[in-house]
């Protein structure tokens, strides 16, 4: 995607993710879209920002990733990515990227201290204080995705009843499979659920319901009123909110200030917008 100094995109392209391939697959698929959105542009980039799953250290070096990706853990991302550009590069998380792109020109545009959460394969997390990206010490802060207390379900890291477990894609199609013997992915289970399908709709409203508990741990950790959902599990907006929403009702925070959650407003750009605010840095 190329993005003008406003974050208008005037260019973009997409292509599916070869993670089962590799880091050097990952590179080449990312050069092939980058070309091709500079061309639709006709513009001339000169640096780039990239948001990547895992934890990424300032070098660009993915530190630890998902059971999701092959050959990704250690690899050299951002040094990779210079090479085959040809331009400075920055890297960073893919949800941090979400909840950049949010702040600036999505749904948290003027909310001083908000939390993200991206829905997809996992389930991701990020967080905004005083208008910055907090990161933590290790850059691994707000990794709601592997907070315990939801149920006892065995997690894709190794340990169980992680948020990550109910709301994940990739959990709620396992789910369903579990309790129906029927393969299909997250979006055909949504399709079901909107059918009438009881077990769809069920693991959709506990998804829901796991999401609204998060949002109250935040609060209360945190004194934070504003939650931002995105990610693809998200265009089950309808799915899910019904049950944060009446979960939230039921079990209001402790300060007596409601929870506000919100829906992605960049949607499936969030990322791609969001990364080209670390490129920032390079300017």
């Amino acid at each position: 995607m190329v993005l003008d100094v406003d974050g208008n995109i005037k260019g973009s392209a997409h292509t599916s993710t070869p993670a089962e391939h590799g880091g050097d697959a990952m590179v080449a698929a990312c050069r092939s879209v980058a070309d091709l959105a500079t061309e639709r542009s006709g513009l001339a980039p000169r640096i780039a920002g990239v948001g990547a799953a895992g934890v990424i250290d300032s070098r660009g070096v993915v530190l630890a990733a998902s059971d999701s990706f092959t050959g990704w853990e250690g690899y050299p991302l951002g040094e990779k990515l210079r090479a085959s550009l040809n331009m400075p590069v920055s890297v960073g998380n893919d949800v941090a990227a979400f909840v950049l792109g949010e702040q600036r020109f999505g749904a948290g545009r003027g909310i001083e201290n908000f939390f993200g959460i991206a829905l997809g394969t996992g389930v991701g997390g990020g967080l905004v204080l005083n208008s910055t990206l907090h990161t933590g010490e290790h850059g691994a802060a707000a990794e709601i995705g592997h907070i315990p207390g939801f149920g006892d379900l065995l997690c894709t890291c190794g340990r169980s009843g992680h948020l990550e477990t109910i709301a994940a894609g990739r959990s709620i199609a396992s789910l369903y499979t579990q309790a129906t013997g029927i393969t299909a992915s997250a979006k055909e289970v949504a399709g079901l659920a909107r059918g009438g399908d009881e077990v769809a709709a069920r693991l959709f409203a506990d998804a829901g319901k796991g999401l609204a508990r998060a949002a109250l741990m935040i609060s209360g950790i945190l004194d934070i009123s504003a939650l931002i959902i995105g990610g693809g599990v998200a265009h089950s907006w309808d799915l899910l909110q019904p049950a944060m929403d009446s979960t939230l009702r039921r079990t209001p925070p402790i300060s007596g200030n409601p929870v506000k959650v919100l829906r992605s407003g960049l949607g499936a750009d969030a990322v791609a917008v969001g990364a080209s605010q670390f490129a920032d840095e390079l300017l």
